[in-house]
């Protein structure tokens, strides 16, 4: 067995916790009873992104093998397929498996089925317990981590809202195994590395620098290296999270990039991975910051030096209209009374939220990332 690192999620009233363990699918019935987490003659339904079916395999597996009655939905894992259709069929999964309140429901894929299964599970029965077993770095690192779940909706005037319906549901056990990053396309993989950066930034000098030593061979898919990224990576947010776990203050912190990012993901035409657009968002937040006279250009430099480093875009890959950006925007759910919020760095370690941000720095940010103003 490889070596195993359990990272407590301290929430008062729902603790949990990030279990980061190559081979862990294999034997995760084990890691549930080491958990606390009940699995004999329990009704499972594991919600399967169809790409990692394999895995998906593997679990059932190990499951039905420590007496639990598995069932398995699987769902497509695009942006527009996020939607309540999605989780109504979840839900009719759940009932047509008979699982009731003390039933279990195991995503697996990417963030986008942790976010489906997370709102299915919240809701269904007025809430069952969930686990979450990401396929992704980005997953591993971030979005399974915190308890944040969503669906995307319809904009008025065009577009898709990024997660503008959800709750908050903590997962029982979040468990990330970095022998399932195999199942990713490399350009999957490396998406995972703008959460990475986030992360980084936020953290301080120590976290940033570790990555900067790294890229390379995180790039050539150096095994040692993802191993001491992904709880370090984790561990961030994961403390962050356990200060504020409804984002009532601190947590805002780790949307930086988001705005930018969340506005350009689903444009039509772009074909951006979410990764790919949170990227091209953090090199947005970092222009505006600096148009503000909030951070150094040469701070600047070096943050959009290592999202280029490890492999990520820092501009649109085709011109759009700064207004359809700025519109997006707009419908961000960290606004307050019609007045756009941004989160800014402001120096390696130091991340700020900025309230009413003036148009002249949003415009110079865009016409950084390549949009026509």
């Amino acid at each position: 067995m490889s070596h195993s690192t359990t990272i407590p999620i301290d929430i008062a009233g729902r603790p949990t916790s990030l279990v980061v363990e190559r081979g862990a699918a294999t034997r995760l019935a084990t890691l549930f009873a080491q958990s606390g987490v009940e699995v004999n003659d329990r009704r499972i339904l594991l919600v399967i992104d169809r790409h990692v079916s394999a895995v998906a395999a593997r679990v059932a597996t190990s499951l039905a093998a420590a007496h639990a009655h598995v069932s398995v939905i699987h769902v497509d894992a695009t942006e527009a397929k996020k939607s309540m259709e999605a989780v109504d069929a979840i839900w009719h999964a759940a009932l047509a498996a008979r699982v009731d309140r003390s039933g279990l429901f195991i995503a697996i894929g990417g963030g986008l089925v942790g976010d489906l299964a997370g709102f299915a599970a919240a809701t269904y029965l007025r809430g069952v317990d969930l686990v979450q077993l990401p396929t992704t770095l980005l997953a591993m690192v971030d979005s399974s981590i915190g308890g944040k779940t969503g669906i995307n909706l319809a904009l008025p005037g065009g577009g898709l809202g990024k997660n503008l319906a959800g709750a908050f549901w903590q997962p029982r056990l979040t468990v990330a195994d970095a022998d399932l990053l195999s199942t990713l396309p490399a350009r999957e993989l490396r998406a995972g590395f703008a959460e990475c950066v986030k992360h980084a930034v936020i953290a301080g000098e120590q976290c940033f620098a570790d990555l900067e030593k790294d890229a390379a061979l995180l790039c050539a898919g150096d095994a040692a290296a993802f191993d001491r990224l992904i709880p370090s990576s984790a561990a961030v947010k994961a403390a962050i999270v356990s200060r504020d776990p409804h984002e009532r203050g601190e947590r805002a912190k780790l949307n930086l990039g988001h705005t930018f990012g969340h506005a350009i993901e689903t444009m039509r035409g772009l074909d951006l991975l979410h990764g790919e657009a949170v990227a091209i968002g953090l090199h947005a937040a970092v222009r505006c910051a600096e148009a503000r006279g909030l951070l150094s250009p040469q701070v600047g430099e070096r943050i959009v030096a290592l999202v280029e480093r490890v492999g990520l875009p820092i501009r649109l890959p085709m011109r759009v209209s700064a207004a359809d950006i700025e519109h997006r925007m707009g419908f961000d759910k960290k606004n307050q009374g019609g007045a756009l919020r941004l989160v800014l760095p402001r120096a390696i370690g130091e991340v700020s939220v900025e309230q009413g941000a003036d148009q002249s720095s949003v415009h110079a940010a865009l016409a950084a990332i390549g949009a026509s103003i």
